[in-house]
């Protein structure tokens, strides 16, 4: 890759809330639309401030803080999917910065990875889309009970902040300031409970959602690449291949990685992306 890009960060009032966001590259290049993970003390910075400048010697790239997160509003919708409210955040931030016309690549990780799988079933957003990555991102079956378990509870301590963080990554050189990092995140007024409310209990019996996913893939036309870290144990084995399989045009990429390689490896996680994005550019 050429010289790396600076990174900017800017912020935008959107339907009278705040989206916060990274963005780097020329704004002429292919847009690249990043999204971050769920865990406590997530952000466009916590998981892509190692990949941002790299992939933007060829993408103009946009990193939000999605609704709950990083400097972005504290909000969150119960009444609808957590995909949902936060891919209108991003469609109104591509709509502001002049990229609604434009489609874009869209890369996710964990959650960040299942809004992109979930964004190319969703017809109002799938058209936004020139193709969707997700890194570790299953977009809501095959992950493992003892992963939901160990990321659902958060006791505020740096020591159990820590404990996420080899969850995602194992350990890396650069551990202690991701730690410190996404503790700063977390302690921001809202974020613990905006990130918790959607596991809060309700004394009221609820009727599921019918969820066809990911049955509603077999439906989609924007092509799909999945990352699957083979150190993963938050994640069922063989999740990306099954993933596979009900989309028409999916491709698979097992790396030795654990559950976030951006975090832990953002070097040759952004050779990766772009090497993958460059088979959607062909």
């Amino acid at each position: 890759m050429n010289q790396m890009h600076e990174v900017e960060r800017h912020e935008l009032t959107l339907g009278g809330l705040t989206t916060s966001y990274l963005a780097a590259g020329g704004p002429s290049a292919p847009p690249v639309v990043l999204l971050h993970d769920g865990t406590w003390g997530g952000a466009a910075e916590t998981a892509w401030a190692g990949v941002i400048p790299l992939l933007a010697t060829r993408y103009h790239v946009i990193a939000p803080d999605l609704y709950g997160y990083g400097r972005s509003s504290k909000m969150v919708q119960l009444d609808v999917a957590p995909y949902t409210f936060r891919l209108r955040q991003v469609a109104a931030l591509l709509d502001a910065v002049g990229l609604g016309a434009t489609p874009a690549h869209v890369v996710g990780n964990s959650f960040g990875g299942a809004m992109a799988l979930r964004a190319s079933t969703t017809p109002w957003f799938a058209w936004r889309m020139k193709s969707g990555v997700s890194i570790a991102g299953t977009g809501g079956p095959y992950r493992t009970k003892e992963s939901l378990a160990s990321l659902s509870q958060f006791d505020g301590t740096r020591a159990d902040m820590l404990r996420i963080v080899r969850l995602l990554t194992g350990d890396f050189a650069g551990i202690e300031a991701h730690v410190d990092l996404r503790m700063r995140n977390a302690s921001d007024p809202g974020h613990y409970r905006a990130v918790a409310a959607a596991g809060l209990p309700t004394p009221f019996a609820t009727t599921e959602r019918v969820d066809e996913y990911p049955e509603s893939l077999r439906h989609v036309t924007v092509p799909l690449a999945l990352v699957s870290g083979l150190d993963d144990d938050l994640v069922e084995p063989g999740w990306a291949g099954k993933i596979a399989q009900c989309a028409r045009s999916c491709a698979v990429y097992e790396i030795e990685a654990k559950h976030s390689p951006n975090i832990s490896d953002p070097e040759h996680t952004a050779r990766l992306l772009a090497d993958i994005l460059a088979t959607f550019e062909q």
